[in-house]
């Protein structure tokens, strides 16, 4: 396997990392509120870098939280 192909994640996998169906991880691909992915002789991959950079922009912050490390 190839070190890009170890980068990438299927939807199966990607619905374990987030504890979801692989129906819910569809949803999400065909509606374009997911990750970025790419698509290969019809297969969807996920790269790992998307996913957490898909994962830190969903990141919910309190707002007292928010205060703190906007002071920090």
């Amino acid at each position: 396997m190839s070190a890009t192909a170890q980068h990438l994640l299927s939807q199966s996998e990607l619905a374990r990392r987030w504890g979801r169906s692989e129906s819910v991880i569809s949803l999400t691909t065909a509606v374009g509120s997911g990750p970025r992915y790419v698509k290969v002789d019809g297969v969807i991959r996920y790269s790992v870098d998307e996913i957490q950079r898909y994962e830190r922009a969903c990141l919910f912050f309190e707002p007292a939280e928010f205060a703190r490390q906007a002071l920090n």
